[in-house]
């Protein structure tokens, strides 16, 4: 497995696929910054770096998938691997340990944009709804890194199944900006449902901003922040299966 591993960070590196995510990550959280007022609301929502990090990570861990079926290297890399679980876990892996240095970047890069944009205007231990603003901005951290679980599962299920870069980002963009809107809409028209449809893959987007806002999304979602937790896990787990059956059974 260390193998594996040490072999997906190798190629995932030499396609400078790092580089290229980390600078989308500041351009945009720069974007954020430039195309409005500084609030708290921004700041703990670290000047929007959960939303653009979705697409980042959809982008990203489908190109790197789609990489292997492109160049026509992942024969041979099934080749040499005893496992097709393992080759598959060590990607899921490379992008898990990718997204989590892009929180770090986030979490970094929002303390510098926040001490540039504001100054002393905003104390990091300043209540801002019924956390502090610091503590907001890690429970934003928190509840994006899940979702990234979620986008990258979701990622690899997609092109195991499609093997088609472009349709998989595509979809990716949709529900990272209209996925959240769309759930609301369809629990406001059949509000009799929504004991059921407020398990709906769209609806964990709100686990990014929820846990900050309990109130506030609390009512949009209609879940509590464990039982969005826990989807969010569930819906992981199933991309996992369904993602590596596919790739298992697969022709390359």
């Amino acid at each position: 497995m260390k193998n594996s591993l040490r072999q997906e960070f190798y190629k995932f590196n030499y396609q400078k696929t790092p580089i290229y995510g980390f600078l989308a990550l500041l351009v945009l959280m720069i974007y954020t910054l430039l195309s409005g007022n500084v609030n708290k609301s921004m700041i703990t929502q670290a000047f929007g770096a959960g939303q653009w990090l979705s697409i980042i990570m959809i982008t990203i861990s489908s190109t790197f998938l789609t990489m292997e079926y492109k160049n026509n290297t992942m024969i041979t890399l099934l080749y040499k691997s005893s496992s097709k679980l393992q080759v598959y876990l060590s990607k899921i892996l490379v992008m898990i340990i990718y997204s989590i240095f892009l929180l770090v970047i986030s979490f970094v890069f929002t303390l510098i944009l926040k001490a540039i944009s504001t100054g002393d205007k905003f104390s990091w231990i300043e209540l801002y709804g019924q956390n502090t603003l610091f503590s907001g901005l890690i429970l934003t951290l928190i509840g994006t890194f899940i979702y990234l679980l979620f986008t990258i599962s979701l990622a690899f299920l997609l092109i195991t199944l499609f093997k088609n870069n472009a349709a998989v980002i595509c979809l990716g963009l949709v529900i990272a900006f209209l996925g959240a809107s769309l759930s609301s809409v369809i629990m406001d028209n059949f509000p009799r449902l929504i004991p059921l449809i407020k398990w709906n893959p769209l609806n964990m987007i709100y686990v990014m901003n929820q846990l900050n806002k309990t109130p506030i999304f609390s009512n949009i979602s209609h879940l509590s922040n464990w039982q969005l937790i826990n989807g969010n896990i569930v819906y992981i787990l199933i991309f996992n299966l369904l993602g590596y059956l596919l790739f298992k059974r697969s022709r390359v």
